[in-house]
């Protein structure tokens, strides 16, 4: 089954919730499960604060997204690979605060696609395998 972890800043427990419950949908939707999969889905919370980057100013200055969906899984195909990304980048710009903290963007009035904010990272989970981390990612930009 799939385990996701989605990197973000820190969010309140209500939208984690939301956002896990949202998730889980989207995956049985693009990877064709059955209903009863939805209690075999992990989704993983990893917060951080950018202000412990050393470019807390200009946290995306070498390009690094702001937030980051692993999704793991068995015999993932490109187009549910694609639907998935699709749908997940939908909700994400949707409900998580998309604009930028930065005083030098907000000052020169930059504003950045909510899409281009968010990296996909798709990787094959092996049966051998019991820790489902454990391996190597594809990256997938949304």
């Amino acid at each position: 089954m799939p385990y996701l972890r989605l990197h973000l800043p820190t969010v309140s427990m209500e939208q984690k919730r939301f956002l896990a419950q949202r998730l889980i949908e989207i995956t049985l939707r693009a990877f064709h499960l059955r209903s009863g999969d939805r209690y075999r889905i992990s989704v993983e919370f990893v917060s951080h604060s950018w202000e412990r980057s050393a470019d807390r100013f200009w946290p995306w200055a070498r390009g690094e997204p702001k937030f980051t969906l692993e999704v793991l899984g068995h015999g993932m195909t490109k187009g549910e690979q694609q639907a998935f990304s699709e749908e997940a980048s939908d909700l994400l710009a949707q409900t998580l605060p998309m604009k930028s903290t930065s005083l030098l963007d907000r000052l020169l009035g930059i504003e950045t696609d909510a899409h281009c904010q968010i990296a996909f990272q798709f990787g094959e989970l092996s049966a051998a395998v019991s820790e489902p981390y454990v391996i190597h990612a594809d990256s997938v930009a949304a």
